[in-house]
């Protein structure tokens, strides 16, 4: 790589910039430190991509701008999702001896050494914007993820269906019958499953779904009702739609009233956020500092994660040390008051295998942190140091979950990796 000059310079000479914007830069840069750049963007004088292409041109790179569909599959299954995501870096084509790389900064070279050594291959890198590589990584995996299921299309009943909508956390799923052939079909973080049915799916259904379609439907050709869906002896509210015509009918379902009110009090944050912590949850390996601004917010919002980000069928646990409200939907425990107890205490739970684990918990005593990422595959734990997040790198944690409150209604919600 050679360098073509600075950032400023080369904004410029493109008339993107001009001195003075330079000078505005440079004494926001004097009192807040940081790099050029970001005294660019906070100044507001140019965009994320604009400095991104600045980037790309200093250091004589492709600055690209790539779909799922483009992207060497080969390439990119070298690296995992959770591995993309926490590096912000994705191979995007494979030859015989290079593997090109996309990155949102020339500066990073952790991951793309890392690349290097593994594969022993030549790493040529390209640039994007780090919004469009998040966006990438979700595309491609989820496609990855279709094309495993790509000839497989074994008849399933409509019980074992219910197993699998649970299992992708679905937000919306149905039923869908043409002429003899009915299936069932459900939004896994973006990408569609299908699976046909077998069995007597519509007896099944009448016994699961509450008011039952004969009772809701009876002749009408269109429907809606507020109903509950009983599966594997969970009972959730669901909202059901229901159309019919010559050639079939329709079932849509969506989570019920009670999700929508929460929704209400805390705002979910982008299908984005969302899709990467479900991806990250159903590789067993979603472990999450949270931190909140206000800080006291994080007291009330962790017991409530589990709801608002997995499927409200997920067996979740929430374990404090000093009687805080917990969520309706999860299990509350109490631990003692003394800290040094924690760890022993924590390590009893695991027994119970609880799906997930919200830990409201003294960050500074950290030695228990360990013992409740071993309560449940997915875990949030509450952290008030966050100034030092060493202790919860050292316990395996690879995530940070920050939400913020605005003005109004708003929540800002922000997904990033832990750095060593």
């Amino acid at each position: 790589m050679t360098e073509r000059g600075s950032i400023g310079s080369i904004l410029m000479n493109v008339g993107r910039i001009t001195e003075g914007d330079v000078a505005t830069a440079l004494a926001y840069q004097r009192e807040h430190g940081g790099y050029f750049g970001e005294a660019l963007i906070a100044c507001d004088l140019v965009s994320e991509g604009e400095l991104e292409w600045g980037l790309a041109s200093q250091a004589d790179l492709p600055y690209v701008f790539p779909d799922a569909e483009s992207i060497d599959y080969e390439a990119a299954m070298l690296v995992s999702p959770e591995w993309a995501l926490a590096h912000l870096t994705l191979p995007i084509m494979k030859t015989e001896d290079t593997l090109t790389v996309i990155v949102e900064s020339p500066l990073k070279t952790k991951a793309v050494d890392e690349l290097r050594s593994r594969t022993e291959l030549n790493v040529e890198l390209a640039l994007a914007a780090p919004s469009k590589i998040r966006e990438l990584i979700r595309q491609v995996y989820a496609r990855a993820a279709a094309a495993e299921e790509e000839g497989y299309r074994a008849p399933i009943e409509l019980g074992d269906a219910w197993d699998e909508v649970v299992q992708a956390s679905a937000q919306r799923f149905g039923i869908s019958v043409r002429g003899p052939r009915a299936s069932v079909w459900w939004d896994d973080a973006g990408t569609i499953r299908r699976r046909p049915l077998s069995g007597d799916w519509e007896g099944y259904l009448e016994q699961s779904l509450s008011p039952s379609p004969r009772a809701a439907v009876g002749r009408n050709d269109r429907a809606m009702w507020d109903g509950t869906l009983s599966r594997a002896g969970t009972v959730t509210e669901v909202d059901v739609r229901f159309l019919r015509d010559e050639s079939g009918l329709e079932y849509l379902f969506h989570p019920g009233q009670q999700t929508s009110q929460l929704k209400d009090r805390f705002p979910p944050p982008s299908e984005g956020i969302l899709s990467e912590v479900r991806m990250l949850a159903r590789s067993g390996k979603a472990r999450f500092v949270v931190t909140s601004d206000p800080a006291s917010f994080g007291h009330e919002l962790l017991p409530h994660l589990p709801e608002l980000f997995l499927d409200p069928t997920w067996r979740s646990i929430y374990i404090n040390a000093e009687d805080r409200p917990a969520a309706a939907e999860a299990f509350s425990h109490r631990l003692s008051e003394d800290p040094a107890a924690w760890a022993s205490e924590l390590e009893a739970l695991r027994a119970f295998q609880f799906d997930v684990v919200t830990v409201d918990l003294s960050a500074e005593t950290s030695d228990w942190a360990t013992s409740a990422l071993d309560v449940a595959s997915v875990a949030f734990l509450l952290w008030s140091a966050v100034d030092d997040f060493g202790p919860a790198y050292e316990a395996g944690i690879r995530w940070q979950l920050h939400v913020a409150e605005r003005d109004g209604d708003d929540l800002d919600w922000t997904l990033e990796a832990l750095q060593a």
